[in-house]
């Protein structure tokens, strides 16, 4: 794996709590929440959105999160301070039943039941770079999936979603992945 990609995590990984309920972080172990936190950071660095989605140069880039406090917490650590492309980042804790989804760039959906990732992924309009956590999701509309190989978060992408939400994937990116959808062999 790339270092540009593993790096962040490492500064961003909270000491583990002895005491902490296993129930803090239901998608995955802390460790887990850090990694995905330190990509969803790095993941905007790598997408370009169309003209417009921005209406200022200094707007700030948007990171929404939904149905995973755990990684919602480690990202605001992650990105205080930080900037992408010169743009301020900020974390938007989102309800889990939210019906539309407006204002963010990037909406990280934490696991649900296969209906409610679509709902949850079609409430989410225009050049959202939508990130899962979920078996088959790319098939959905999920533009990256997070997928575990061997105890290691890593990342699937789909072109053909990133395509239909008008956003460009760096080749970078697409490096790095574990599987690419939709691209040429």
């Amino acid at each position: 794996m790339a270092a540009w990609l593993v790096a962040p995590a490492a500064r961003a990984q909270p000491a583990p709590a002895a005491s902490a309920p296993a129930a803090s972080t239901p998608a995955g172990s802390a460790r887990d929440t850090a990694v995905k936190a330190a990509f969803l950071y790095k993941f905007a660095s790598f997408v370009e959105w169309p003209p417009g989605t921005f209406a200022t140069a200094t707007q700030p880039l948007v990171i929404g999160v939904m149905g995973n406090d755990g990684v919602a917490s480690d990202l605001e650590q992650v990105v205080q301070g930080r900037t992408v492309d010169g743009r301020p980042l900020v974390v938007r804790r989102l309800p889990d039943n939210s019906t539309a989804i407006a204002g963010v760039h990037v909406l990280f959906i934490g696991s649900r039941r296969d209906a409610r990732l679509k709902d949850a992924i079609n409430a989410a309009a225009g050049p959202v770079l939508i990130v899962t956590e979920q078996p088959g999701a790319l098939a959905v509309g999920s533009v990256l999936n997070f997928v575990e190989d061997e105890g290691h978060v890593r990342f699937a992408a789909s072109l053909l979603s990133a395509d239909a939400r008008k956003l460009k994937l760096s080749a970078r990116l697409l490096a790095v992945a574990q599987d690419v959808e939709g691209r040429a062999r």
